[in-house]
């Protein structure tokens, strides 16, 4: 929720926005437009990537309020019945059937179908899983100007969950953890067990099975999904896994707090824009010495695959690297 007696009007979060060029005279102007309840031209420019709140020095929650807003005026131009239909391709229609689990428990979001691969191997085995619609996050309609349609299935969302009695609940997805930590309890919505991230459950295994590991020896510029900006202090698992597995993450423009959305939402908000700010990615990475691309997010990987395929890069999910440093998939090839 935004909090208006934090805002300051600085201006810094819409003045470091990597999509828009403001002063800080028009951002701490247009700020004061969204706040007084009118509308103002970064609704529209607004790609949704969730940077302002981090880029917030008083943690006034600005990207609360552009969601508000953008809502109100219907400043994305998202036609209605495209909210309404995707809300109802992932509606559950039965009760969800939840395994019971008194210690951990892996969700998997809805990529259990879409990305296979993800769940081989020894990482995950003996867990018990839970998948599909049910265990849907809908942080996907604060992306399309709809934070109604996420707040309304937050709390099923949450007893979905819960109903397994896990003390622990291990999220494939980034955005789950991220509705997990941060705007669910904005909601005043209580999480009665606690909210574990898959780069912690890696790091964590790859600690208790040292002896295992065969370093890689690639070099990644990491693609860092939108949603790890509602939980910035993840960042260190990342560069902490990487490195066990032997694996360089280069050092480039577009990373951490200036990372580049992968394009997922803009193709669908600006079309005509995404291929644009793909190529200004991978750009940037290959300047670098990037051998592939690094994911965290399935979809990421999905958006980016084609163009990061024709440039020649390795296209990995974390938990594919993670995988091949122990021996259960091929070491990497370079220019595949």
């Amino acid at each position: 929720m935004f909090d208006e007696a934090r805002c300051d009007r600085c201006g810094d979060c819409f003045v470091r926005c990597l999509y828009v060029d403001y002063d800080k005279e028009r951002a701490a102007f247009e700020i004061e437009e969204l706040v007084a309840g009118r509308e103002a031209p970064i609704l529209s420019a607004c790609i949704t990537c969730f940077a302002c709140n981090e880029y917030c020095p008083t943690d006034a929650r600005p990207l609360d309020l552009i969601m508000e807003r953008q809502e109100q005026f219907g400043s994305l131009k998202v036609p209605p019945q495209m909210i309404a239909s995707q809300e109802a391709t992932f509606a559950a229609t039965t009760e969800a059937k939840v395994p019971e689990a008194k210690g951990q428990l892996l969700s998997a979001c809805v990529f259990s179908k879409s990305d296979p691969d993800l769940f081989e191997g020894r990482l995950f085995e003996g867990l018990p899983v839970v998948k599909g619609r049910h265990f849907f996050c809908y942080i996907l309609f604060d992306h399309l100007g709809a934070p109604s349609v996420t707040e309304r299935h937050a709390q099923k969302f949450v007893d979905n969950l819960a109903a397994s009695g896990a003390e622990e609940v291990i999220f494939i997805h980034d955005d789950c953890y991220g509705m997990l930590v941060d705007r669910v309890p904005q909601m005043g919505i209580t999480v009665p067990f606690q909210p574990v991230h898959i780069l912690e459950y890696l790091r964590d295994y790859l600690d208790a099975h040292g002896e295992d590991i065969t370093p890689i020896h690639l070099r990644v510029a990491y693609q860092r999904p939108c949603a790890s900006r509602l939980y910035p202090a993840k960042e260190d698992a990342v560069d902490a896994i990487l490195e066990r597995i032997g694996v360089e993450r280069v050092k480039r423009q577009y990373d951490r707090e200036d990372a580049l959305c992968c394009s997922g939402a803009l193709a669908v908000l600006q079309p005509e824009a995404a291929p644009a700010l793909r190529a200004r990615n991978l750009d940037d990475a290959q300047e670098a010495g990037a051998e592939a691309m690094c994911y965290l997010c399935p979809m990421c990987r999905t958006t980016m695959a084609q163009d990061v395929q024709a440039r020649g890069l390795g296209n990995y999910h974390i938990i594919e690297l993670v995988r091949m440093a122990l021996g259960e998939l091929p070491a990497p090839t370079r220019g595949k």
